[in-house]
């Protein structure tokens, strides 16, 4: 079995939280004897958010990030999947696709802990679980978590790495699923793990502020802000 893990986000513009993510994912991950692949996956829009960057630049930029951890002995990839799609785009739904194309490999999505602090605001937030698991960072702490999230949350990682999934045949069953909704089962194990390693807390919206009023943010990388400079992106607050 292979470890899927996605780092999705806007990633407008891509910064040292979400490569410290990136890095302690793999740091973590290199210790088990487990084959893992690490992904990348930009948003087309979210739907809490405004119109993000052109596509091409946003690529561009994460394209400079994968070489960056290239030359530190990570391999991380970009999935274009969402990022042409007409927006909004759910989290649910791609995580449904997910799990269509790998069904037989461990699938991880991480986030930070301001992403984490709104899941209850997601489409459909409690059937996520049933596709795939979540890998949180404390970047924004775990306070604003509401009571059900919280109650699935997990810091042993060696019991979320165990739980399984449900099987997918019976979430092809509109009746069950619904059922299983209902009682809370698809949401009732330690399905996020919940990771207190220390990552920079900086959010791509203050660094988009800084870039706009002429400042050098901090935990932008040199090659992401040299392209931003290049192609005189967020001159405007975004």
């Amino acid at each position: 079995m292979m470890a899927r893990i996605f780092l999705g986000g806007s990633f407008d513009p891509v910064h040292d939280g979400h490569l410290d993510m990136v890095r302690l994912v793999h740091h973590r991950l290199s210790s088990l004897d487990m084959p893992f692949v690490i992904s990348f996956l930009p948003t087309a829009g979210n739907p809490f958010k405004g119109t993000p960057t052109d596509p091409t630049h946003r690529l561009n930029m994460l394209s400079l990030a994968c070489d960056m951890l290239k030359h530190q002995g990570i391999t991380a990839s970009i999935d274009t999947s969402e990022i042409h799609q007409t927006p909004p785009v759910y989290t649910i739904d791609t995580v449904r696709a997910l799990a269509r194309w790998y069904p037989d490999d461990e699938r991880i999505f991480v986030m930070g802990g301001d992403s984490l602090a709104s899941l209850h605001l997601w489409k459909n937030y409690k059937e996520l679980l049933a596709y795939v698991k979540i890998w949180a960072f404390d970047r924004a702490g775990s306070d604003d978590v509401v009571a059900d999230v919280l109650a699935k949350m997990t810091d042993d990682f060696d019991k979320f790495l165990q739980d399984g999934f449900l099987q997918d045949d019976l979430l092809k069953d509109e009746l069950l699923k619904d059922e299983l909704l209902k009682t809370d089962k698809t949401f009732n194990t330690k399905r996020i793990f919940y990771d207190k390693s220390p990552i920079p807390a900086v959010s791509s919206t203050q660094i988009r502020h800084a870039l706009a009023q002429g400042d050098k943010p901090c935990h932008l990388p040199e090659p992401i802000f040299d392209y931003i400079k290049t192609h005189e992106l967020y001159k405007s607050v975004l």
